[in-house]
């Protein structure tokens, strides 16, 4: 009897040891992961397959600075039913995406996180005021985070809008950096509770006929765009980089292909920085089957891109 007690005593000091280091290496897992995922190195990987990234389109996401929630937009193959679903971090894992409680049955997209996660933009034709039908074009709308979860939409009473606005991009402080419907890019300051002016960004990075979709680090210090041309009667894309001098000036924009390690198979775009700056989500479009999926990679690959004069 006293052999069989301490066997069991054994077998139940042993159970919970391996218990202990269970949940010990459950932890570690989740500490390891980013978004719920396995973070990438230095060259392109696909972003939560099965999960975000699927057999329809999803493009465009934005990341919550608490890194909790995603928003992007998700639409069908050669469908105009543009979307904007999101997924939370729920036990280290991403959530299956659900479509946004705010979306109105018309195009939208694009979503962006304000630096301190309490309000969203996006882009959507929704009515404005005085109207009963859908917009022609986009407008900025926003929501703000409550007790109670979002705000009802509003609309962004800002000139901005008068721009033909598409694709957020908000620095630390504030900047708004946009895609306009005259195929340039253009930034508007915060002031006053508002955007009251919209500029141009310098011939350095609108230097090509359509410059498109910026993506500004948190931090300001850089910008990528879309730069798109036609060859062969086939639109071609890629994306380029400018980089921000103390001065306030920009370097002129120059090709990512290479530290991408992209081919023109392809047409990458719609790039956005995580919160934090450690990554950078990327675009992959197929233009035979306009399928497009997630792709990120370390922003580490930046350094390789910044001019001597900046190191």
């Amino acid at each position: 009897m006293k052999q069989k007690a301490i066997l069991i005593g054994i077998m139940i000091v042993l159970v919970v040891i391996f218990s202990n280091c269970t949940q010990k290496s459950d932890s570690s897992n989740f500490k390891s992961l980013y978004l719920g995922q396995t973070p990438p190195g230095m060259n392109l990987e696909i972003f939560a397959q099965g999960i975000v990234t699927t057999d329809k389109y999803e493009s465009a996401i934005t990341v919550s600075p608490d890194l909790s929630e995603v928003f992007f937009l998700r639409k069908s193959l050669n469908v105009a039913d543009n979307r904007i679903c999101y997924s939370r971090i729920e036990e280290g894992k991403l959530t299956i995406p659900e479509m946004a409680p705010f979306t109105y049955d018309c195009i939208e997209g694009y979503p962006c996180f304000t630096p301190d996660g309490k309000r969203l933009y996006y882009i959507s034709r929704r009515p404005v005021a005085g109207q009963d039908t859908t917009s022609v074009w986009g407008n900025i709308w926003f929501i703000d985070k409550t007790k109670d979860g979002w705000s009802e939409p509003e609309y962004l009473d800002s000139p901005v809008n008068d721009l033909g606005p598409h694709y957020l991009s908000i620095d630390n402080k504030g900047i708004l950096y946009f895609g306009s419907g005259l195929k340039c890019v253009y930034y508007a300051e915060w002031s006053d509770g508002d955007y009251p002016e919209a500029v141009k960004l310098p011939d350095e990075i609108n230097c090509f006929e359509s410059v498109s979709h910026p993506a500004i680090a948190p931090d300001g210090s850089y910008l990528m765009v879309d730069v798109y041309w036609k060859e062969n009667d086939r639109i071609e894309g890629s994306l380029f980089i400018s980089f921000k001098r103390p001065d306030g000036s920009w370097t002129k924009v120059v090709d990512m292909k290479e530290v991408l390690n992209i081919t023109d198979s392809y047409i990458w775009c719609t790039a956005k920085v995580t919160p934090d700056g450690k990554y950078i989500f990327v675009e992959r479009y197929i233009q035979e089957t306009h399928k497009a999926d997630l792709f990120w990679i370390s922003a580490e690959i930046i350094e390789e891109l910044k001019p001597d004069e900046l190191k």
